[in-house]
């Protein structure tokens, strides 16, 4: 049968991915791993941890109401989403990773593919390189803000939109596509209603930078092929991220 993306194949793939790691590591360390999270403040880190474990327990509620809807009993799947709920508990994140580990037993891996299966394929998946050059663009754009000349509520602004992306890449694996898609919705909206201050920063390094990231954002929105109720979506936001970058090259 072919394979599905959605929910389930994503949460599948996170716990396959880390069942293996040794008892004693950091769970932090694990999580960091998993949303290529290198955040040096731990304590920023551990706060990006729990908002991608928060989207992780989203996923699972979602995968849990998918399969009601679908007519099937919830005692084949509601244990094995319990566990997982449980593996991801944001509580855990200080601790070692034998504790969330004892969750992700034989059967969780089983079950988890037999959902991906039943319900419906939601994406293509990301070209795992293009969310590596867009995360080396974020850390390039970073370093020349700590040197801009750009005034302070320029640059806050310009930061707070490269922030916004990285969260996108570390969400992406939790919650797909869909993350970058908000960010280009963000993105629209508030570059609208700052058009003062973009103007500006017109010609700057800085923004074109920006503008770069974004285009390199609406790219990967285009390349992937959405299926069923989500290709209105992804295509809205392709359109959007299109008038985005002709509302900054035209300012």
């Amino acid at each position: 049968m072919a394979q599905n993306i959605n929910s389930a194949y994503r949460i599948k793939m996170i716990l396959d991915k880390t069942k293996a790691k040794a008892d004693k590591i950091p769970a932090h360390e694990v999580w960091s791993e998993v949303f290529d999270l290198s955040e040096s403040d731990l304590h920023k880190r551990n706060f990006a941890i729990s908002r991608c474990l928060a989207d992780l327990h989203d996923e699972v509620e979602l995968v849990r109401s998918e399969m009601l809807k679908a007519g099937y009993s919830p005692n084949l799947y509601e244990p094995t989403l319990n566990k997982c709920n449980a593996t991801f508990a944001v509580q855990l994140i200080p601790g070692q990773w034998a504790q969330p580990k004892q969750q992700i037993t034989s059967e969780v891996s089983t079950v988890l593919g037999f959902c991906s299966e039943i319900l419906p394929n939601e994406e293509e998946l990301v070209d795992e390189a293009s969310l590596k050059e867009l995360r080396k663009m974020a850390v390039e754009l970073r370093e020349l803000l700590k040197h801009s000349t750009l005034p302070p509520y320029t640059n806050h602004i310009i930061e707070k939109h490269v922030s916004k992306i990285e969260e996108a890449i570390s969400s992406y694996r939790a919650v797909g596509i869909k993350a970058l898609e908000e960010v280009m919705q963000s993105a629209y909206g508030e570059v609208i209603s700052n058009e003062g201050v973009f103007k500006e920063a017109k010609g700057s390094t800085e923004l074109s930078k920006l503008s770069n990231m974004w285009q390199k954002t609406k790219s990967v929105l285009d390349g992937v092929a959405s299926v069923n109720k989500r290709i209105g979506g992804v295509q809205g936001m392709a359109e959007k991220g299109a008038s985005l970058l002709e509302f900054i090259q035209g300012l």
